[in-house]
């Protein structure tokens, strides 16, 4: 992080900060802070919660604590809510691992927002606390349901909605991340776990309203639900070692692999993007782009690092690579999905290329942004037998080639990426 990205996100921290203690004060004017058992209860709930989070990659963490945020909420409203949620800004792990101050006051600030922004939303909208004028509860009755239902949709999107806005922007101050990579790496797959969340926080107000004592009803499924969360996290990170492996494995054995699948993947993916394809289809094509070569560690050294060309026979063992490669990633559960991409990102468009010969449609679309991926990278490497094409020549000769070798829609989108992308001018 550079210093000038430094001290843009000190003073993102501290306004965003400043806002939240506002905000707060604001609120407790309106609406004072219910200090009685239920809020003790919610308050030291989340920071066990919080202290019990469920590290993410690029250090951030998730935890339960949302659920109890809408409760705190529905039950006695933003002010109690704010402070409850604040409650998940502190955690022992922060302060351990040294922190610095301008992310903590960052985090404080955000949930303040988040959470005391949805509460009063969800008062305007026509919903209401749980907690009375005369500090008793009343639960929710069928009756209020229908006034209820999208006051608490509101409350529940509003608050990851706000919450997402700020990590956002802290992102990108901070790292230079974008939009689109702060989605799709942190919170795309957060949202419906935190709406499932909201639910829950919902059930655990009425609960708590008739009867406070009621909150342990929820402590077993809540520790269940951090289960699946960690598991997921884990299965997640075990999908991409596999990944790493595999690829390790080969780029042990051919030096010219070094780097390649990498390459292509960062093309696969850009041309993907292009094409507006969604964001589980580019990770799909972007982890086939690794795992492409693959069949290669079935080929004999001397033909996989043969200086020269190939011979007739030679060139017959290179053709079985796709299908190999295919048959291995096939026997890993989750990656057998990718086995048709690996298979047929040697096929042409005119139908003459292999293992199978199909063409045009009959080509799985990611195959076919593999193979203009793969070929620009090809061509842009230097090999033994020839010097290494500028992008602009390699372009020009894929575009050439359209129709033929490759789809003349994914050209058109290799064409729109290599405008200004910054990964294309180390290969100029």
């Amino acid at each position: 992080m550079t210093e000038h990205a430094s001290r843009r996100f000190v003073v993102l921290a501290s306004a965003t900060f400043a806002s939240g203690i506002v905000a707060l004060a604001w609120s407790a004017v309106e609406l004072p802070v219910y200090w009685g058992i239920a809020f003790i209860v919610l308050a030291v709930a989340t920071l066990i919660a919080e202290n019990a989070a469920v590290a993410l990659p690029r250090g951030v963490t998730t935890s339960l604590s949302f659920s109890m945020s809408v409760a705190a909420n529905v039950l006695l409203g933003p002010t109690s809510a704010g402070l409850v949620a604040l409650c998940s800004g502190i955690s022992l792990d922060d302060l351990r691992s040294k922190v610095s101050a301008p992310v903590l006051i960052f985090n404080i600030g955000q949930v303040l927002l988040a959470h005391i922004t949805a509460g009063w939303l969800y008062l305007t909208l026509g919903g209401r606390t749980l907690l009375t004028s005369d500090h008793s509860f009343l639960p929710i009755s069928y009756v209020d349901l229908p006034q209820l239902v999208l006051p608490l949709v509101v409350l529940a999107v509003s608050a990851f909605a706000i919450n997402a806005l700020f990590v956002t922007m802290g992102f990108s101050v901070k790292y230079g991340a974008t939009v689109t990579d702060v989605w799709n790496q942190h919170l795309s797959w957060v949202f419906p776990v935190q709406m499932s969340l909201s639910v829950v926080g919902v059930f655990i107000a009425q609960v708590m309203s008739i009867e406070v004592a009621g909150f342990v009803l929820f402590v077993f499924p809540l520790l269940i639900s951090r289960q699946v969360y960690q598991r997921y996290i884990r299965l997640k990170q075990g999908y991409l070692d596999t990944v790493r492996s595999l690829v390790g494995a080969l780029e042990a054995k051919d030096p010219y692999t070094r780097g390649h699948s990498e390459r292509v993947a960062q093309y696969a993916a850009a041309i993907a993007d292009s094409m507006g394809l969604g964001e589980e289809a580019v990770e799909k094509i972007r982890l086939a782009a690794q795992l492409h070569d693959l069949g290669k560690v079935g080929l004999s050294d001397s033909v996989l690092r043969k200086p020269g060309s190939l011979s007739s026979d030679e060139f017959v063992e290179v053709r079985h690579h796709p299908e190999v490669g295919a048959e291995i990633v096939e026997r890993v559960p989750a990656l057998a999905e990718l086995a048709p991409i690996v298979r047929h990102h040697h096929e042409r468009y005119d139908g003459t290329g292999y293992v199978a010969g199909i063409g045009g449609n009959d080509i799985p679309l990611e195959a076919r942004v593999l193979a203009v991926a793969d070929s620009l990278d090809a061509m842009t490497s230097s090999r033994a037998y020839r010097a290494a094409m500028s992008m602009t020549e390699a372009v020009r000769e894929i575009v050439s080639c359209q129709g033929s070798q490759f789809d003349p829609e994914i050209v058109a989108h290799l064409r729109a990426a290599t405008g200004d992308e910054p990964w294309l001018e180390s290969r100029q």
